[in-house]
């Protein structure tokens, strides 16, 4: 039977060995990424046109690399790719995984679906014609917003990250305002001329 002095002694070395060893709360409450504020990009709006999407990237930062502390810019998703190709190509960043490039914006199906609807139309009754066009509408919708989210995440995970956030490429993605003209050919060459009059 442990003495009453025994029962003190053991509580005294649980509360030393506690004292010493940092506690799960101590090391979580220094390794909290959700609350760093100083770089928070969204895609504020969208716009669908036939063959692509306009995304209007907006920023907020308190970061001292920018030159205001919140913009907008209109972006298509082949300066995405083009972003996402400067982190791959650059040795600087070969030891970080760089998030992956968002898929191209693909509605070819649901239009498809909604053509042959039109075409079909006088083949059903009011009712079923338009049952069918709210579910299509309803498929191109969510296309649309996965579209938007996965565009979205890819900034979000670059902007999170202390080192890739802090690239050149990325700031003038973000701040500058021109139209980048992006096409398959001089879509690199438009982006150094930009690169230079943004700093210039």
């Amino acid at each position: 039977m442990m003495s009453h002095d025994g029962m003190d002694d053991m509580a005294d070395l649980l509360a030393e060995e506690k004292s010493q060893k940092p506690s799960l709360k101590d090391r979580s409450d220094t390794v909290d990424l959700t609350t760093d504020t100083s770089l928070m990009v969204d895609i504020s709006d969208a716009l669908s046109e036939r063959d692509k999407v306009k995304f209007t990237v907006h920023t907020k930062t308190t970061l001292p690399d920018f030159k205001q502390t919140e913009f907008s810019v209109v972006r298509q998703h082949e300066e995405f790719i083009w972003l996402h190709d400067r982190y791959i190509e650059n040795e600087e960043f070969g030891g970080y995984i760089i998030p992956p490039a968002p898929p191209r914006p693909d509605f070819d199906a649901s239009r498809e679906k909604l053509q042959k609807l039109g075409e079909g139309e006088g083949t059903m009754t009011k009712e079923e014609f338009s049952k069918m066009k709210q579910e299509l509408e309803a498929e191109y919708l969510a296309t649309f917003k996965k579209t938007v989210a996965m565009h979205e995440v890819f900034l979000q995970r670059i902007a999170a990250h202390p080192v890739l956030r802090s690239d050149h490429n990325f700031r003038v993605f973000l701040e500058y305002d021109q139209d980048l003209r992006c096409d398959q050919y001089n879509l690199h060459c438009n982006f150094l001329i930009a690169c230079r009059q943004w700093a210039g």
